[in-house]
This record gives structure tokens, sequence and C-alpha cells, in this order.
């Protein structure tokens, strides 16, 4: 009898064993494998704060496990479209995409992930999709110990993919002890497209956009995505999303110096007509202020144009953005910085938020910040173009040309608005007036015909004539006050031409009530006026 109730003892001791590792750590029947699982741990100084980051999670690329590589695109807008249900809840802090995307298909240490992003908590998870069927499993791991707050495996039919989605957004909510009222649950699920293959379609576009402005074909890329983001709004037709991401490509049609003047007055027609539809199918009060900016940037009447930007600048949360940047050039510098810091605690492995940071630095006289800022860029993405030639600026302003002229061969990689003034701008500024139009000129044989780099060129020569003559010609486009604005955003040289050639751009100022041209610390030598 004493072996008997010595056995019944060490039974039931493994039985609670068992049941304490269950509910520990449920089962999952199909593991979701994005990341490496940490041990529990102590938290060090690479972990996230809980008590800094609070209720906060990062929505990771769930892992296609389908055969069909098309499914991928099915897996990326599963999450997307999580990621911005997630973010439509007050009081929860959600890692914007492009940082969390950049984890996909990476085994990373969610310690790691976590610190990276400034969250507490990542959901991940898997897609299988096979014909009208499709497997979803999805689990939440808080990243400081590994420990699973919720998991769940869902098998159904591909109908129900949105009451999947419905239910792992209000359960992620539920875990993380978020009470969602009515209105609340309605605006997450408002977020939603509730097309499958709209937002595959749209996913497609998206791939093409990031591979444009990773490479050279800018405006081929950009081109190619339109039949996804058309294909998209057939299917959704007040797919507000894919509106801007058209903008994108008209912008960048209109302002390419390749680009006819019939294409550029068609592309200005086409993208007034997208930005008015993604502002009318717009369901983020934020995204509308954004994109209110830039309709008024480009028509002909700038009159609203300060009050759109204070009211953009003073939105919360991180929407997508465009073309708030040139706002630094006409006085919102500060606000402009404040905004960026911002985007990059939302966003914080966004690449451009750290370049727009550096330049607002620049205008602020903060060289130091800017050149700082500009290396966190290049860490984030290697040594590119842009960030070579943002560089370049900084250490013109500074004075030391010969750094700059040394990143020349970087920056000149860049076939569009960079290059031309890689070498010719350190050129110019160091004195060497005649080698920098040289430079200029076998750039112009060799690439195209940029006339934002030649105003800024010119300008730093001392030609007054020349650039007042590209200025005029700029002026006289489609959207040209808009472009010219761009152009001294990047001059950051105070007037790099006179108002009297340009009565266009001169017309939107005196609309907007802007005094020209904002002060600035920079000065080009040659430059009198």
């Amino acid at each position: 009898h004493k072996l008997d109730r010595v056995i019944i003892a060490f039974l039931v001791l493994a039985i609670g064993v068992l049941l304490v590792a269950r509910f520990t750590h449920p089962p999952v029947s199909e593991p979701a494998a994005p990341a490496t699982r940490p041990p529990p741990v102590t938290l060090d100084d690479t972990s996230p704060d809980p008590a800094a980051v609070g209720k906060s999670v990062a929505v990771l690329p769930f892992v296609n496990m389908s055969s069909d590589p098309e499914n991928e695109y099915f897996a990326d807008g599963l999450s997307e479209e999580l990621l911005n249900q997630l973010a439509q809840i007050p009081d929860l802090q959600v890692a914007g995409r492009t940082s969390s995307f950049s984890f996909k298909g990476k085994s990373e240490d969610l310690r790691v992930i976590g610190a990276a992003l400034g969250v507490a908590n990542v959901l991940e998870g898997s897609v299988r999709r096979q014909r009208d069927t499709v497997r979803v499993t999805a689990q939440l791991i808080r990243v400081a110990d590994g420990f699973h707050l919720w998991s769940e495996t869902y098998d159904r039919t591909m109908d129900d993919v949105f009451a999947i989605q419905d239910d792992i957004s209000s359960s992620v909510a539920g875990a993380l002890k978020i009470i969602l009222d009515e209105p609340a649950r309605l605006r997450m699920q408002a977020a939603g497209v509730r097309n499958v293959d709209a937002f595959v379609a749209f996913q497609k576009g998206k791939e093409l956009v990031q591979k444009a402005h990773s490479g050279t074909d800018l405006i081929k890329n950009m081109r190619r995505s339109l039949s996804h983001f058309d294909r998209a709004i057939e299917l959704v037709p007040d797919f507000g999303a894919a509106y801007w991401q058209k903008t994108d490509y008209y912008a960048h049609l209109v302002m390419d110096s390749a680009s006819t003047d019939a294409e550029r007055a068609e592309g200005l027609v086409n993208l007034r007509m997208a930005l008015d539809e993604a502002y009318r199918y717009s369901s983020d009060p934020s995204r509308r202020a954004f994109i209110d900016v830039d309709r008024v940037l480009f028509s002909d009447d700038w009159s609203p144009l300060r009050d759109r930007i204070e009211k953009a600048l003073a939105a919360p949360g991180c929407p997508e953005v465009s073309w708030i940047e040139v706002a630094t050039a006409i006085g919102y510098a500060a606000d402009t910085a404040d905004m960026w810091a911002r985007y990059r605690q939302c966003d914080p492995l966004f690449m451009i938020s750290y370049i727009q940071q550096a330049l607002t630095s620049f205008w602020l006289g903060d060289v130091d910040a800017a050149l700082e800022y500009n290396r966190e860029a290049e860490v984030l993405a290697g040594s590119t173009p842009w960030i070579a030639a943002n560089r370049q600026l900084i250490l013109l302003g500074l004075g030391r040309t010969g750094e700059a002229l040394a990143l020349a061969p970087e920056a000149a990689k860049d076939r569009y608005f960079y290059g031309m003034g890689s070498y010719a701008l350190p050129l110019a500024l160091s004195g060497d007036i005649e080698g920098a139009r040289l430079a200029m000129e076998r750039w112009q044989a060799e690439h195209n015909r940029d006339i934002r780099s030649q105003i800024h060129i010119y300008a730093a020569m001392g030609d007054r004539a020349r650039a007042n003559e590209l200025a005029a010609e700029m002026d006289a486009r489609p959207a040209g006050p808009m472009i010219l604005l761009l152009t001294a955003e990047y001059c950051a040289c105070g007037a790099p031409f006179d108002l009297e050639a340009t009565p266009n751009f001169s017309a939107r100022l005196r609309e907007a009530d802007i005094t020209w041209p904002v002060e600035t610390f920079i000065r080009y030598p040659a430059k009198d006026w």
C-alpha cells in the first residue's frame, strides 16, 4: 500500500507538470517559424523596457507555407491588413510596416526584434492556402521571455478570411488587456480592404514601387505598378490606399527630366485626380491631412497651403507621407524635424525618416546632428547614392569641399536629381568654376538634363542669368512652382534664382503669404544675390 501511494503521488505530480506546460505553451498545429524563440531570460540592455514601450506590438510578415509562390502576396496582404487594423486601436503602439517587414524571411531572435522596433510583443504566424481552403496560424509572443500570450490555428474556407482577421485583431487586443467598445471595434474592422484579390494586387503593386525606389529604373517600374493598383481599384472602387500609391508615379512623371511636355501635362491631370480620390476614400484623418497638403502643392492656388501644412504637422500617428518635406523650405524646418522624430519612433527602421531628419537638422544649423542622422541612415540601408549626396550637401555647408568631392563617385551613381551635382557642386564651392562647368556638361552628355540640379550648380558658380533662365523654364512647366520649391529645399542656399524670373512661383508664394527666401546659414561663395 505504501508503494501504491508513492506511485499515485508521482503520477499526480507528472500530470500537474504536463498541465502547467500545456497552458503555458499551448500546442500549435503548424509552426509559424519566422523568428527564433529566445529562452526565458532576464531583461538586458538590448531588450525593450516594458514600462517604456507600454502596450505595443509589431506584426511580422506571416510566413507563406504554400507551395505556390503567388501566395506570398496573400500572406503579406493578410499581415498588412492585421497591421492596419491594430493601428486603429488608440491605446496600442504598432510598429510601422517598413520596419516590421524588414524582418521578412529572417530568423532573428525576438529580443533583437523587440529592441529594434521598440515593442514589447510581436504577432507572427503562417498561412497555408490550398484552392478554397486556408490554414492560418497566429501567435502573440512577449519578446522579453518568449512567453505565448495567445495563439490560435484557423482551418477555414477563403470566405472566412476576414472573420479570421477580425478575430486575430480582437484577440491581440484582449491579450494585451485593451478593452474595445463597439465603435472602436467597427473602426478597426473598417481599416481592412475585405477583398482578397484586391489586397493581393495591392501587394504586387507595392513590391514594384519598392523596387523602383531602390533601383535606377524609377519611372519604368512605377509605371508597371499601375496595372496592379488599377486592378485593386477595379475590385474595390473605394480603395483609397491604392489611389494614394498611384500618386507617387504621376508626381515623378511630372518632375522627370526625360518626360515630354505632353506627358507632364497628362501626368498632372492624373495626379490631381488620384489625390482627390485618395483623399475622398481615406478613412484615416491623419492621412487625409497629409494628402491635402499634396493637393494644394500640385494645384494652381496655394492660398490654403499654410493651413494645410500646419494641420498635417499637428496630426497624430504616422501615416504614409509624400511631399510634406518641402515645408522645410518655407519656414517649417523645426516642425518637420519634430514630425520626423515621431516617425522614427513609429517606424524605427524606415531609412527615409533619417534622411529627412538629417536635412531638417541641416536647415536648422545643427550640422553635427545632420551628420549623425545621415550616418544612421547608412547603417540601416548601406551606402546609397541618395545617402552619399545628402552627406555631400552637409559637408559642403561646412565648407569641407574636399571630403564632399571624395563622395562624388558614389553620389554620381544616381541617374536622376543628385548625380549631376556630385562632382560639379564641390568643385564650384571650392572655387574651381571652370571644372564645375565641365563636370556638369559631361554629366549632361552621358545621362540627362535635370534642370533642378543645373539651377543649383549655376547658382553655385555665380551665373545668375543662367540660373534665372532655367528657373523660368521650370516655372512654365506643369507643377513648376512645386518643383522649384523642392529645388530650393535641396539647395538650402537662400534664393538660387530671382522671383522676377518665375511669375507662377511668385504668385503661389503671395497666395500662401510666404516670405522668400527663408533664411539659412548656407552661403555659396560665388553667389552674390
